[in-house]
């Protein structure tokens, strides 16, 4: 290479080194406006979306979380009887209740209300234990004293436990309205259940059973609200009163349901006694007996009291025997199969049985009638009981006509009453082809039915509403026990219509000598040495039905009847458990309270369904 050459090159080398240099472009200042500027963006249009097209929202959920609201305890409606007294009420209590799921891992806790409230800690946790939702409070003690009240109020240590001043329900004459009222409880998912169609939420307290779980919608009003508003520093209160329940007018006659009542205490009978008004199908007194006070459910039934009222060797308390207890009829039941026999022709005015003191068919045994009574025409019959006379004219008859009576007499169906009843049983071929080995059919079971005996069964109610069809020309009414509501912030009244539910074609003079032979059995029959009244002509009939093993001598005691025998006001039946013959039991009872309810002074002015007007409450007119 030449020197020139390489000074030449060294030149551009120099050149190149000392020129100036384009600055290089960092990366990330390139990524830098491609990533911040999109995320400017991005929380732009969020805050204008939470400022702007949420605003409103935002503002209403914000005033909630500064309000607190809590719903208050309705006063549930009265109930009164026909000329409005008042049967169950409500009153100021103090409750203490019991979160589960609070308390469920704080046996000290548990242990100190136990301590402050005078109760066994198992009663406490049984009491718990019966909550129907493990994050609502259990009322675990209804009736708190103040004392008492005042101890869980101030203690600190008591997480899951309160105390509260309610309207609670209390009955004013519970033992002998206990089978008709039920009483009231936390509610379950059954009761839920039950108010959904009506689009209401249940209460703290709903109706359990009886009257009480029947007219719930009617009872229970509307909640109130207690609410807390804080704005600031300022704390506003606010309340929205609560609506109480309609107020609920029974068809009882509160007088004439503690005299029953009182009726069947006095002499310690097992039975039942049903008063209807024959005209409407009211029910003016429903007693069972042994009954029990409803102040056992206060706070849940405890396991104890269960067993005890539903203990059979200690009366069956719990069991309503006028609608539930079941029976054989005895001879009442001749009623029903006079009534079928005269529409199938088979009885008349002139018929006549000759009776030799039973009644055979085939080879089957005899059935033993009472006597001997010879030539035998109905009154006759009907009077002494004759069960040869009725024998013969059931077969005569035939068994589809005595099945097709006693299910047009309302026997073997429910009543349709509004609180839980029993249909019984009546002997048709589709019962009995249920198990035909069991219930084997003869001659001798339709002569047996003919009398009240056998398979069949029934209850006061079915037997008084019978009676009261007989004293009514064979219009039967669906017997009832509400007449009226009473809307208790308008006072307004919703009468409850009676409502005919059957009707037997008969005529007027069938009627007339059916009900004369029935008052030939007090004025001259089985009837008449404990069932006559002075001044008063009424009709009825004895029953006597024989249970149990042969030779056991077990016999329940029936009477049905009605009064006067002019123009019914009522019609009655009373029966006593395994207490002999109809005419020494059962009839007394009856006269008892035949003769309290019509011959009592001013009775004609007390018993009718309006009364005078013009007082608050007043019973409502219909």
């Amino acid at each position: 290479m030449s020197s020139a050459q390489g000074t030449e090159r060294r030149r551009r080398l120099v050149s190149v080194l000392h020129a100036p240099r384009t600055p290089e472009v960092d990366r990330r200042l390139i990524w830098f406006p491609i990533v911040i500027v999109p995320m400017f963006v991005v929380l732009f249009l969020r805050l204008w979306y939470i400022q702007v097209v949420k605003a409103p929202e935002l503002i209403e959920s914000a005033s909630q979380t500064r309000r607190m609201s809590v719903d208050k305890l309705a006063p549930r409606g009265t109930i009164r009887d026909r000329k409005g007294k008042v049967i169950a009420g409500v009153r100021p209590e103090y409750v203490v209740s019991v979160t589960p799921s609070t308390v469920k891992k704080s046996p000290e806790v548990i242990e100190k209300v136990a301590r402050i409230l005078g109760m066994p800690v198992e009663e406490v946790l049984a009491r718990i234990k019966k909550g129907s939702y493990k994050n609502l409070p259990a009322p675990i003690k209804l009736g708190v004293s103040i004392e008492a009240a005042s101890q869980i109020a101030e203690a600190s240590d008591l997480p899951g436990v309160s105390v509260e001043e309610k309207p609670m329900r209390r009955y004013v004459d519970s033992a002998n309205f206990s089978h008709l009222l039920g009483y009231v409880g936390t509610p379950t998912e059954v009761e839920e259940k039950k108010l959904e169609p009506y689009e209401l939420k249940p209460a703290e307290f709903v109706g359990r059973a009886g009257l009480e779980a029947a007219y719930e919608v009617q009872l229970m009003g509307r909640p109130g609200k207690e609410t807390i508003e804080k704005r600031g520093t300022a704390v506003l209160p606010g309340r929205e009163l609560a609506e109480p329940g309609q107020q609920v007018f029974l068809t009882i006659d509160a007088d004439l349901q503690a005299y029953a009542q009182a009726v069947l205490n006095r002499r310690g009978w097992k039975g039942s006694i049903t008063v209807i008004d024959p005209s409407n199908g009211e029910i003016l007194a429903m007693v069972s007996n042994p009954t029990f006070d409803m102040s056992l459910y206060d706070g849940g039934l405890s396991d104890e009291d269960y067993a005890r009222l539903n203990d059979r060797s200690r009366g069956l308390a719990a069991l309503n025997r006028a609608t539930s207890g079941l029976y054989a009829p005895g001879s009442t039941y001749k009623i029903i199969t006079a009534i079928a026999a005269y529409r199938e022709h088979k009885l008349d005015a002139g018929t006549s049985v000759y009776c030799p003191g039973f009644f055979s068919f085939g080879r089957g045994r005899p059935l033993k009638c009472m006597s001997t009574h010879g030539p035998t025409g109905f009154m006759g019959a009907m009077a002494k009981s004759c069960n040869t006379f009725f024998c013969t004219i059931g077969t005569r008859a035939g068994e589809d006509a005595m099945m097709q009576a006693a299910l047009d007499c309302g026997l073997g169906n429910r009543t349709g009453i509004e609180i839980p009843e029993r249909r019984g049983t009546i002997p048709t071929k589709k019962w009995r082809d249920i198990d035909p080995v069991n219930r084997s059919w003869n001659l001798g079971q339709l002569a047996n039915m003919s009398i009240g005996q056998g398979y069949i069964t029934t209850n006061t109610l079915q037997m008084a509403n019978m009676m009261a069809m007989v004293a009514n020309n064979g219009v039967r009414y669906k017997p009832h026990l509400v007449r009226a509501f009473r809307d208790s912030l308008s006072l307004k009244d919703q009468v409850v219509t009676p409502e005919v539910v059957g009707k037997i074609d008969a005529d007027n003079s069938f009627w007339r000598m059916l009900r004369e032979s029935l008052v030939g059995v007090i004025d001259h029959g089985t009837a008449q040495r404990f069932a006559s009244i002075p001044g008063l002509s009424w009709g009825g009939k004895t029953g006597s039905a024989e249970h149990g093993a042969k030779g056991a001598n077990n016999t329940h005691a029936w009477f049905v009847g009605f009064a006067p025998a002019d123009k019914p006001r009522l019609a009655i039946c009373t029966m006593a458990e395994d207490a002999g013959h109809g005419g020494d039991a059962a009839a007394p009872l009856a006269a008892e309270v035949v003769a309290h309810y019509l011959m009592r002074p001013a009775a004609a002015a007390s018993n009718r369904v309006a009364s005078s007007a013009g007082s608050n409450p007043r019973s409502p007119r219909g």
